[in-house]
């Protein structure tokens, strides 16, 4: 069977295999860094202002877990579901640590500052993952539904 030549077969060749191999290498570490940071920006925000962590943080969580939902994959999205909860709890951690919340030493004050932080956290933790859980469950939806459609 013949194949092209030439310009056509390196343009061809191209553009399957090097430059769309490397651009599907760089999006998720793209998206990713962007989910990572776009709640440490929001935390930022929020200690700038005093309330931290405060509404900028939770809008910026809730936005980074859309964003992992719409652009991961099929199989990625039981790695995205779980993870509001292990990207915020952390930032708000070291963000109280930063700040001053913490209380130094070992036993109660450490236990009662965890309590602190996950009180703190909750509510970033349970928008983001509320707003990720609908984002996956419209994608499932029209996936069953253009499924059914084209027969398959």
């Amino acid at each position: 069977m013949p194949t092209p030549r030439g310009r056509a077969a390196v343009a061809q060749h191209g553009r399957r295999r090097g430059g769309s191999r490397a651009r599907s290498r760089r999006r998720p570490l793209t998206v990713t860094l962007t989910a990572l940071a776009l709640p440490v920006a929001g935390i930022a925000v929020d200690g700038l202002t005093g309330s931290a962590p405060g509404p900028a943080f939770v809008v910026a969580a809730v936005v980074a877990a859309i964003l992992g939902a719409v652009t991961c994959s099929r199989a990625g999205a039981w790695w995205v579901a779980y993870a509001p909860p292990l990207v915020v709890a952390p930032i708000t951690a070291v963000a109280e640590g930063l700040t001053g919340g913490a209380v130094g030493g070992h036993g109660k004050g450490l236990a009662t500052s965890a309590v602190h932080w996950s009180v703190d956290a909750f509510p970033a933790m349970a928008a983001a993952e509320a707003a990720l859980l609908a984002v996956l469950a419209a994608r499932w939806i029209r996936s069953r539904r253009s499924t059914r459609r084209n027969g398959a």
